[in-house]
């Protein structure tokens, strides 16, 4: 009986001191976020020259933005290489970065790419997953798309840890009436957004949705691919609609080809997967990896049977559990207007 009582108590103690963890880690984060929020702000984007004569070099449907700073430019170089050849990309990317260093390599290494150096102190070192350095870069992001829409271009907000095997304009979309399509999270039932691509056109809904977005992100410590489901399904700013998973995939995908069937993704994000090297890419190292990732066996799985990251590991959990929750209407309504709104808190690993 004292045993079982000891072990309940343990379980109790870990419990509080993770939650309480989780509560320091969001205080801090947004003190930070407050602290630089007027280094990232859409009145500031709105009154500059230099923003506006970047953006007013975009074309109105299909551009491509992608943010990078000095610890991200080998991933961004990668990404140019992988779709250098690819019709319409280059000319239709708009590369924003966040510090000097950054800017002035993109300027050497590729041109007649169009560029904007937006500095952003605070976001001069590298960020992880809940930290106030990722959270300021969320609300750059949707400020960022806030500006964007409100200068009606349509665009695609993309994430340069990803491998493309076509262009993403080759993608049918025309014919969706949605004002954001979305990115999702997984091949399940369920609408949880995963948040690195979408594309917003500009559209009174939509100028709302970032808006709103915006405005939370400036005090709410959410991360924005749980925040943007929120809003998606309280369905008061936009309408929103759904890449299919099986188009724009995730690391899941890496392990285990064979959860989307047949299927060949355009798209497949690394999602902080570790096993690459890390180093610029080449043509032939392209498109080995186009034949690979069409040609992959459905029963083997592209990442050389490595074991998932500890990161991947916790969060496949907590996607397993959305998963199950999703087939509910009353745990998914919870999971729309409380578990995800405040779900840095529900992932206490992390």
């Amino acid at each position: 009986m004292l045993k079982t009582r000891h072990i309940r108590l343990s379980i109790i103690f870990v419990l509080v001191a993770l939650i309480l963890r989780k509560v320091l880690i969001g205080h801090a984060a947004m003190e930070l976020v407050d602290r630089c929020k007027d280094q990232v702000s859409f009145e500031n984007m709105m009154k500059s020259e230099h923003f506006q004569s970047a953006v007013g070099k975009l074309s109105s449907e299909n551009s491509f933005v992608l943010m990078q700073n000095r610890h991200a430019l080998n991933m961004t170089m990668n990404w140019l290489c992988n779709t250098k050849n690819m019709l319409g990309v280059h000319e239709n990317v708009l590369l924003v970065s966040l510090d000097k260093e950054a800017d002035d390599m993109l300027a050497l290494t590729f041109p007649n790419v169009n560029r904007l150096k937006w500095v952003v102190p605070c976001l001069d070192k590298p960020f992880n997953y809940g930290d106030g350095l990722y959270q300021l870069f969320f609300l750059f992001r949707s400020n960022f798309a806030r500006a964007l829409v409100e200068s009606d271009k349509s665009f695609w907000m993309i994430q340069q840890d990803t491998f493309w095997r076509k262009s993403l304009l080759s993608l049918e979309i025309k014919s969706d009436s949605s004002d954001i399509l979305f990115d999702r999270a997984a091949e399940q039932g369920g609408s949880l957004i995963a948040g690195g691509y979408y594309r917003a056109r500009s559209t009174p809904g939509s100028k709302a949705f970032f808006k709103k977005l915006s405005s939370d992100l400036e005090w709410w410590y959410s991360p924005d691919n749980t925040y943007m489901t929120t809003l998606c399904a309280e369905g008061t700013t936009a309408k929103c609609g759904s890449i299919p998973f099986d188009l724009i995939t995730n690391w899941h995908w890496l392990y285990s080809p064979s959860r989307i069937g047949d299927n060949v993704p355009f798209l497949i994000q690394f999602d902080g997967f570790t096993k690459l090297d890390g180093v610029s890419c080449n043509d032939e190292a392209v498109d080995k990896a186009v034949r690979i990732v069409e040609t992959q066996n459905r029963t083997s799985t592209t990442a050389d049977s490595v074991s998932p990251s500890y990161s991947h590991l916790q969060f496949g959990l907590y996607q397993s559990i959305i998963d199950q929750l999703y087939k509910f209407s009353l745990t998914e309504w919870f999971l729309n207007r409380v578990a995800f709104p405040y779900a840095h808190y529900f992932m206490i690993t992390i």
